[in-house]
């Protein structure tokens, strides 16, 4: 069976004024056309298939349509509710998406109440997909717990996930594929800078040990950053966002996971880059250097112009946006003496490749942002 894991889609985001739909469009035409050429028999998506629980008329069509497209080509697909999403109107419209082969899973549900899915592939071959959406902490421990966050509550939540882990994995045989995606934080995970730090924090994170040993891939969602989780049992795998969503992302290489896999065989994983969504970078330049490279600077994606200046100027930011309209905030630094700043040859910038995600270097004391 071929399996495709995708997550963290956040369709409808706006950030900094941008629309980024537009991007996750393009993202979502690359993957369609890699599920049908590919033959791909089912698709896991971890969670935050939205940016909020309000998404957009146009957030759910790019979405809706997306399901319908891979459906109709024979590709099933099991969908649970990340934190931004809204667990009971995702269940509403997944009535309706069975239609396409689309099952979704909006909250934690035991094993014959939805908490299993069975997906028969191409060839034959049966997955088991266990799903644990996400369970925000005042599920698991009480409100004066989850008020004073201390160990003990902590430690009370864990317990209750990998209970809810342990009763769906009961349910793996070993003749079939077995799968489970979830979509949390686990312990010694990478974290991405656009985290949203009241769900992610380690104080309400799951153990890798939780996690079923027995499990051919387990499909995780909350952390932007693509990794493999080494610590856990099974192959575990955050599949991360399609888009750099903030800054704190730059530089990342955005990727979706493809598992080969068959009972009583260790599956076969690799990544594949997403293709349409624009870098980000930042850009640490002189007003001269921005004015030389502006051309170039300007087929780069989105930027952050971190500026050096030898005095102040209150229209720094108009002359910045005027060169480089792609720039969404601009950093003034004000050395507290002068001296020249240091200069990175920008020679190796090319439009047709992502640069690196920081590609000036300066120096200096104190900074103003507009």
């Amino acid at each position: 069976m071929r399996i495709l894991h995708t997550s963290d889609w956040h369709a409808g985001r706006v950030w900094k004024s941008i629309d980024r739909l537009p991007e996750l469009v393009n993202v979502l035409e690359n993957v369609g056309d890699f599920v049908e050429h590919e033959a791909i028999d089912l698709v896991l998506m971890s969670g935050d298939v939205f940016d909020t629980g309000v998404p957009s008329a146009e957030a759910e069509r790019l979405v809706f349509g997306f399901l319908k497209r891979i459906g109709q080509a024979g590709t099933r697909t099991v969908l649970i509710a990340g934190n931004h999403d809204n667990p009971a109107r995702l269940d509403a419209w997944g009535m309706l998406a069975e239609l396409v082969n689309v099952h979704v899973v909006g909250r934690p549900r035991r094993a014959e109440a939805g908490g299993i899915i069975e997906v028969v592939g191409r060839g034959g071959d049966i997955a088991v997909v266990a799903c644990v959406p996400f369970a925000p902490p005042r599920g698991f421990v009480s409100a004066v717990e989850l008020a004073a966050g201390d160990t003990e509550a902590r430690q009370r939540y864990a317990d209750s996930l990998r209970a809810v882990v342990d009763h769906l994995a009961g349910h793996f045989r070993s003749d079939t594929i077995n799968l489970l995606v979830a979509h949390t934080h686990l312990e010694g995970a990478v974290l991405s800078g656009s985290e949203r730090q009241v769900h992610i924090g380690q104080e309400w994170a799951a153990a890798p040990q939780a996690l079923p040993p027995h499990a051919h891939y387990v499909a995780l969602g909350h952390i932007h950053r693509p990794q493999r989780v080494q610590s856990a049992p099974a192959p575990t795998y955050y599949a991360g966002s399609p888009l750099q969503l903030d800054f704190g992302e730059a530089g990342e290489e955005k990727s979706f996971v493809v598992v080969d896999a068959r009972p009583r065989q260790p599956a076969r994983i690799e990544r594949v880059p997403y293709r349409g969504g624009k870098p980000l970078a930042i850009v640490r330049a002189t007003l001269e250097q921005l004015r030389v490279n502006a051309e170039q600077l300007r087929e780069q994606g989105w930027l952050r112009v971190e500026i050096t200046l030898p005095a102040r100027d209150p229209d720094i930011n108009s002359k910045v946006r005027r060169l480089l309209p792609n720039a969404v905030s601009v950093d003034v630094e004000l050395p507290e003496a002068e001296r020249p700043p240091t200069i990175v040859s920008l020679k190796d910038l090319r439009p047709e490749i992502s640069m690196p995600h920081i590609i000036v270097l300066s120096t200096a004391a104190n900074r103003r942002t507009y």
